[in-house]
């Protein structure tokens, strides 16, 4: 398994897994109807990896994707946030996404673990993400990594104690 930053070459691949994604995430856990409860529109405007998106979050040295024998199997998205509750910088996760493939082989965690690594070399004091109350597998991957989240909702994962 290979975690290497985002580049224009992933576009399309990104955009497709992202996509997959939430579409999965809206069906199962928002329990809506991709096609009739999502304007077309919307579904291809959202995510990071959207057009007019995609440039900015590559540009931040914050995105990464993983590579099994060349193909991309996950992808994180994240950007640095200035004073975010007092806090001067601050990693924020947009997106983490795995191949339903590949799920459950440590790669949502070797992204955000290598996420952590890149923000604090960029000088971020912690890493948040939002996590949805029924997505189980992102509150587990979470809790493994030691973030911290007092109403489950925003997870803080502070970098002074982050090991590299």
């Amino acid at each position: 398994m290979e975690i290497v930053p985002l580049s224009d070459d992933d576009r399309v691949s990104v955009r497709l897994l992202e996509l997959a994604c939430i579409r999965e995430y809206a069906e199962v856990t928002l329990e809506l109807d991709w096609n009739i409860d999502i304007p077309k529109e919307v579904r291809d405007s959202i995510g990071a990896s959207a057009p007019k998106s995609f440039g900015y979050y590559k540009d931040t040295g914050l995105c990464f994707v993983a590579k099994e024998r060349g193909q991309i199997v996950g992808v994180i998205f994240s950007q640095m946030l200035h004073w975010i509750d007092s806090v001067e910088n601050v990693a924020w996760v947009e997106n983490i996404c795995v191949d339903e493939e590949f799920r459950r082989m440590g790669i949502g965690y070797l992204l955000m673990r290598r996420l952590a690594q890149e923000a604090k070399n960029q000088g971020a004091q912690i890493v948040q993400s939002s996590i949805g109350l029924k997505n189980m597998p992102s509150l587990l991957l979470h809790r493994k990594l030691n973030f911290l989240g007092e109403d489950r909702k925003i997870a803080t994962l502070d970098l002074s104690t982050f090991k590299i």
